[in-house]
Parts: structure tokens; sequence; C-alpha cells
């Protein structure tokens, strides 16, 4: 049971520690990150070249840039915008971070330069999820050693009543048989005692003749 539980937390405290880098520089990249771990997407070598830059989830904007400023960042709670080497870091990586990702990149006139395309899944799940699960897995092992544990305890039991009622059985044999001895041993003496008195009668009345 220790051992489970801590092989559980150890499970979580890995996945959370779990860093993940994706070179998004090239169109059509594919990304992978941890549930609860760090992901770093490199979008382009340097921001400070790029006077306009649009990173979006689907429809959603992630990240806002213009003439080298942060103008929004929608998930600045678990993110982070590095402009020196261009890498967007996202950190506590959840289902909902999987999706298509799209980089728009604009020259200084607003006019659309480049676009490039991130592919990005989010493996495992949940520690509650996990945590649910290994918890059925406990009670469904702990159910079935006390069900093990019950068929031999009463196992053991009928074993012991059989046990009872056989040495009933044979003490019942030996009370009978002691019992037919008693009667055959009373019904020999008294035809010893007839043969005796018949044998004395007979002589009585040899005597008298």
């Amino acid at each position: 049971m220790e051992a489970t539980v801590g092989l559980l937390f150890l499970l979580i405290g890995v996945s959370y520690g779990v860093e993940t880098f994706c070179d998004a520089r090239q169109d059509g990249a594919q990304c992978l990150g941890s549930w609860g771990g760090t992901v770093f997407v490199k979008l382009m070598d340097q921001a400070s070249g790029a006077p306009r830059i649009d990173w979006m989830k689907g429809a959603t904007l992630i990240l806002k840039w213009r003439n080298n400023a942060i103008v929004a960042n929608t998930i600045m709670s678990r993110s982070e915008f590095i402009p020196n080497n261009g890498t967007f870091r996202i950190n506590n990586l959840r289902d909902s971070d999987s999706g298509k990702y799209t980089l728009n990149l604009f020259d200084s006139e607003g006019k659309a330069k480049r676009t490039r395309n991130l592919q990005l899944s989010v493996e495992g799940q949940s520690p509650i999820r996990v945590g649910a699960i290994s918890a059925l897995v406990v009670y469904l092992i702990l159910l079935l050693v006390c069900v093990i544990i019950l068929c031999v305890q009463s196992k053991k039991q009928k074993c012991k009543e059989k046990l009872n009622a056989d040495l009933t059985y044979v003490d019942v044999r030996v009370v009978q048989q002691q019992g037919r001895k008693s009667v055959k041993q009373n019904m020999e003496e008294e035809v010893e005692y007839s043969q005796i008195k018949t044998a004395g009668d007979f002589s009585r009345i040899k005597q008298k003749t």
C-alpha cells in the first residue's frame, strides 16, 4: 500500500519536472509536451528584428509583439516570452494546450510577411485522474485480498466441520459396535445359562428315576 502511494507521487513528480524543447522555426513542426511539464517553443532566432508578431492558437491570440515589446500574453500566469532567443516557454502544461498554433510575422507596414504552423500535443493525464485510477486499483487489490482470506477461512471452517462430523461418526460407530458386542455377550451368557440349567434339570430327573 505505502509502496503504491509512493510510486504514484513519484510519477506525478516526474511528470511535473519534465521539460521539452520544440523548434518551431520550420513550418509544420510537431511538438510533444508532458502533462504538468514545461515546453520551450523556439519561434525564431530573436524577436528584436521583428516589428510585429502574432502567435495564435486556433482563433485565440496567445502572444502579441509590437516594436520590441510584449503587448499581450494571454497565458502570462504560466508562460514567458524571451525576446533575446525568440523562445516562448509554457509551464504547467494541460490538455487544453494541445492544438494547432500559428505564428504570423508582419513587416513594419503591417503586411503579412510569413506564416508558420505548429502542432503541440500534450501527453499524459491529470494527477487527479491518475490518483483516482490508482486509488481504484489499490481498492480492487485490497478487495481481492480480503476475498481470498475469507475463502481460505471458509475452507478451513468447512474442513474443521467435516473433521468433527467424521469424528462424531466414528464415535457413534464405536458405541454401536460396543452395544452390539454387549448384546451378543448377554445372549451368549443367557444361552450358556440355559444350557447349564437344562443339564441340571436333566440330572435331577435321572436321579429320581
